[in-house]
Order: structure tokens, then sequence, then C-alpha cells
């Protein structure tokens, strides 16, 4: 399902009674309307994409509370976290 949704709608469309079907309370696939990047966590993994130009990346990997925990991936390389299996 695709559903078009500003950043409130997309924080609070997953209501809780909800929760046991869905995991976490972000959509597993978001953008903006011009795919610059994406945020993707699918519905069977543990760990999130994100795919975005060269400086938001650098960003991230930069931040003090995320980048200890994000690890840039080539294109053509498998973005499988370490230790994790891929099905």
């Amino acid at each position: 399902m695709l559903v078009e949704a500003g950043p409130h709608q997309a924080a609070e469309w997953r209501q809780e009674h909800r929760a046991s079907f869905w995991k976490g309370a972000l959509p597993n696939l978001m953008f903006p309307a011009d795919r610059s990047w994406l945020v993707s966590t699918l519905w069977d993994d543990d760990w999130t994409c994100v795919g975005g130009p060269g400086a938001l990346v650098d960003d991230l990997v930069r931040d003090p509370i995320l980048g200890p925990r994000a690890r840039r991936v080539a294109l053509d390389h498998d973005a499988t976290p370490p230790g994790h299996r891929a099905w």
C-alpha cells in the first residue's frame, strides 16, 4: 500500500491498537515527492536503510548519535549489516 502523507500524518498513521501487526510507528518506506532521498525499514528487517545525496549520507555518518550506528554502502555492494542475513 502506498500512502501520501505529510510528516505529521506519517508519524501518527499507525495507531497503537495496530502495533501487534505493524512493526514500529513509522511507515516502512518514506520519501519526498521529488524522490531525492528515501528511508526504508522492511517489515522483516531490524535495520533501516537511508539513500540520498552524498551530503545527506555524510551528515548521518558524522551525527554524534546516528553516526556510530551508520555505515556508508556503495550502490554495487550488499547493504545487509554485518552479522545479519538477507532473505
